[in-house]
């Protein structure tokens, strides 16, 4: 339970602003609880279920190594200091956000942040299975949110059950393939 706890600590202290990146290094990296590609998984099925992605993640890998406490304990590791720090942080801003320099840096952690999402990109499709089924949701996907503007949920809606669609179809052929069929 220490450990759970002392890991998501960690994961919120370091995921201030952005929170896959530190997740990836404590949850793979640093302690091993899962794989690369269980990561990729899990996190897959987090970012279609409503709340947060992380704070789902949270609920599974502390439900998954120490029952439902597991969870709370993750949660509230997680949150702990996040919460902490963004009281500060608010209470600052609202002092001096006029100021040009505060303005620049939100400016400054903004071009950070979307840094940090491309990087956390880039490291999860290396835990992706490659292959043209995977290419063609990914490109559709981004042309369909990134440049033609459609709603993620319907974007969702269509993306996530036709990949799952393909991916049971694949397993089924498979399967067949392998009785001689």
């Amino acid at each position: 339970m220490g450990e759970l706890f002392t890991g998501f600590l960690l994961i919120g202290l370091m995921g201030f602003g952005g929170i896959q990146p530190s997740a990836h290094y404590v949850i793979v990296e640093r302690n091993k609880w899962l794989t690369p590609r269980e990561f990729v998984e899990l996190f897959g099925v987090c970012s279609i279920l409503p709340g947060g992605n992380f704070l789902n993640a949270t609920v599974m890998l502390g439900d998954r190594y120490q029952g439902p406490l597991g969870s709370i304990v993750g949660l509230v590791a997680l949150m702990l200091a996040p919460l902490l720090i963004l009281l500060a942080v608010a209470t600052g801003y609202q002092a001096y956000a006029h100021l040009p320099d505060v303005e620049a840096a939100v400016a400054g952690g903004a071009a950070a942040a979307a840094g940090m999402i491309i990087g956390t990109s880039a490291r999860l499709i290396r835990g992706l299975e490659r292959g043209m089924p995977s290419f063609v949701f990914g490109v559709a996907t981004f042309l369909a949110i990134g440049v033609l503007r459609a709603p993620l949920p319907w974007v969702f809606a269509i993306v996530v059950p036709s990949a799952i669609g393909l991916a049971l179809y694949q397993v089924r052929a498979a399967r067949l393939r392998k009785e001689g069929k």
